[in-house]
């Protein structure tokens, strides 16, 4: 049972984030039918806690209440191994290139996977109506689209992103952004002229361009009159680029972080392209350059996932058959759980109320909602070790808080509008690990 609940928070904190959002308290994405199966995991915990609990057999009378909770947790089991059956991955390194236009999501997706070991120029452009894909200068695919693009105060990485990963293995050199849709020449003239040479007509519009030419340090220097400086997080100086030098990327973290900046908030039309040296196959999404969260992006993989994600609709189905399951279980043991817990509301409410306080504090990442729940079961605790545990909990949670609103926060994702998901999830671990621990208290009657 301890493994289970175990699990569950592992998920909760640690699994990909794929599948419809189910649960947010953030512009960013929030709890989604990936992670759900933790809820799930707990959910059998919870049901093999009743079924083990003193007294639970005396108070089930009749056949169906007597074997409502354990079938419920075999039905329930059942249904979370489908649940967490990984869905197919896409073709290694099918490029692809989008964003979220008019509030709905897309990208146009390559034929062919990008060749290893070579130099390939990736372009998306984007005019108002139509997104279109283009791999050394010929379009490959394109895609009907309308809207204004995301406007998102989050920043912009290359190389990888916050929060999915996502992580480029490879060179990454000449990367550029425009706010207005370059045509098939202009690509064409672009590809073949380094940022440090550029002149004429294709430079109209440029908002970015990262020729990653300075050999060393921690800043990637934007040549555009913008001036928006990277800061490099892992990845190192190469000097073979495309043209002179260029990054390498490790695909295991190493990413370029560029603040928020007025000039990457494109509207109305943009093109994003880059030249690309893989140095292996890499499956699933693969950052080239992403605005956060999804606002605009170019990737050298993950092209196609609209065909193959197509088993996240069953799961989350699944899941919610599971919480179905768990429900009926709950209820086939009476109303004991809740007499057991009379004031199980406070915490919930609680973590309410602190959560949307770190929602109005996304910007420092702060992580109140879990402090005020720690601090409620450290002053509710029957047994002293519990207690110092919850109070020891709730002084490291308002550390990481103090921490943040001074500035210094000590999860970057908590920065980047990540933070409150994942203090989302600190919250519900913490009220599913109290109500666990209510259901396997023995109540007063016995």
């Amino acid at each position: 049972m301890a493994f289970l609940a175990g699990a569950a928070c592992a998920i909760f904190l640690w699994s990909p984030w794929r599948g419809p959002t189910v649960l947010s308290l953030s512009t960013a994405h929030g709890i989604d039918a990936g992670d759900l199966p933790g809820l799930a995991l707990l959910g059998l915990a919870l049901a093999a806690a009743r079924g083990l609990a003193p007294g639970s057999a005396a108070e089930t009378t009749g056949p169906v209440r007597r074997w409502a909770a354990p079938a419920s947790a075999v039905v329930l089991g059942g249904l979370l191994l489908a649940a967490l059956l990984p869905g197919p991955d896409p073709p290694p390194l099918l490029p692809a290139g989008g964003g979220t236009f008019g509030g709905a999501t897309g990208h146009a997706d390559g034929q062919q996977t990008d060749p290893l070991r070579r130099w390939s120029h990736l372009a998306v452009t984007y005019d108002g109506t139509t997104l279109r894909l283009f791999v050394n200068g010929d379009q490959v695919s394109s895609r009907a689209t309308r809207g204004a693009i995301l406007s998102t105060p989050n920043p912009l990485w290359i190389g990888g992103n916050r929060p999915y990963g996502e992580y480029f293995h490879g060179l990454i050199d000449e990367v550029r952004v425009y706010d207005r849709a370059l045509s098939r020449s202009e690509l064409r003239a672009e590809m073949s002229t380094p940022i440090r040479n550029a002149t004429g007509p294709a430079a109209r519009g440029l908002v970015a361009a990262w020729p990653f030419d300075q050999r060393s340090g921690r800043r990637a220097t934007d040549a555009s009159a913008a001036g928006t400086a990277g800061t490099l997080i892992g990845p190192t100086w190469a000097t073979r680029g495309r043209f002179g030098h260029a990054l390498r990327f490790d695909g295991a973290g190493a990413l370029v972080r560029v603040p928020p900046s007025s000039s990457l908030d494109l509207s109305e039309a943009m093109t994003l392209s880059a030249w690309i040296r893989p140095a292996g196959l890499q499956a699933g999404w693969r950052t080239v350059v992403a605005r956060q969260t999804d606002a605009y992006f170019l990737m050298a993989g993950g092209g196609g996932e609209i065909s193959s994600a197509a088993p996240d609709d069953p799961r989350f189905a699944l899941v919610v058959g599971a919480a179905a399951c768990l429900c009926i279980a709950l209820v086939a043991g009476g109303t004991r759980w809740l007499d057991a817990s009379p004031s199980w509301w406070p915490p919930v409410a609680l973590f309410l109320a602190g959560s949307a306080i770190d929602v109005w504090l996304m910007g420092p990442g702060t992580v109140i909602g879990p402090t005020l729940v720690a601090i409620w079961y450290a002053l509710s605790a029957r047994r002293r070790v519990v207690a110092m545990s919850m109070f020891a909990v709730a002084a490291t949670l308002t550390a990481v808080t103090l921490l943040a609103l001074a500035g210094q926060s000590v999860n970057d994702l908590a920065r980047d509008g990540d933070g409150v998901v994942r203090s989302a999830a600190i919250g519900l671990v913490l009220i599913t690990s109290g109500a666990l621990a209510a259901l396997c208290r023995p109540s007063q009657a016995e």
